[in-house]
């Protein structure tokens, strides 16, 4: 699944990477050893070690998000589950191997609201989708999409649950993320969505993806 996610993220944001994901991944042992089994516990991380050489990356995935053949919006909680830890997984992967490639900084707030964003993008305009008929912006599909666009974003940002607490800093920063999301995508789903514009749609989301930070916060919010 996590190839699939890159791809994906690739066609989306029309991205030329020289790297992938899968040779990245770190299992149980690795990742307790970077970062306590806080780091398992929380079922994704993404590591950036500082070493003499250079930056070395490892991303933790659990199990049974690597595992999955394929990314499932539409299942019971557990499927939906492990498709946003992947789907995050490698969209924190991918953004800031982008910005590498482009000598950018990047802030732990903007890898997570692009994630956010990511899973959206990805489950409206991702594998499943009829882009033909989405394209022509009418028809049974259009509606399909419309629907499809209000039911991911209750389902990832109105019914999100956090790990930290909100007084927490990492937990401050997950809640902004998933706030800026939301806010941003039902916008987009109002402007692009709703009309059946995909094409803008598209441009508007690669726009987004390659502003740097506070470009990228005022944009959202």
């Amino acid at each position: 699944m996590l190839a699939d996610v890159q791809r994906g993220l690739a066609r989306l944001y029309d991205l030329d990477l020289q790297v992938s994901v899968e040779d990245f991944l770190c299992d149980e042992t690795e990742a307790q050893a970077l970062g306590g089994v806080e780091a398992t516990r929380r079922g994704e991380v993404l590591f950036v070690v500082n070493e003499a050489e250079g930056p070395r990356v490892a991303l933790y995935v659990a199990e049974k998000a690597w595992r999955r053949r394929e990314v499932d919006w539409w299942g019971p909680e557990e499927a939906f589950t492990a498709t946003c830890l992947g789907v995050e997984g490698v969209s924190h992967f991918v953004y800031l191997a982008f910005r590498a490639d482009h000598e950018g900084t990047v802030s732990e707030l903007e890898l997570e609201l692009q994630a956010e964003v990511d899973k959206w993008a990805l489950g409206l305009l991702g594998p499943g989708t009829e882009p033909q008929s989405l394209l022509s912006g009418q028809g049974a599909a259009w509606v399909r999409a419309r629907d499809r666009s209000r039911q991911l974003r209750a389902r990832l940002y109105a019914d999100a649950a956090f790990l930290d607490a909100p007084e927490s800093v990492r937990g401050a920063r997950y809640r902004a993320a998933t706030r800026l999301a939301a806010r941003y995508t039902e916008a987009l789903e109002r402007q692009f969505v709703d009309r059946g514009a995909w094409h803008a749609l598209s441009g508007e989301l690669r726009r987004f993806y390659r502003l740097g930070g506070h470009q990228k916060m005022d944009r959202a919010g």
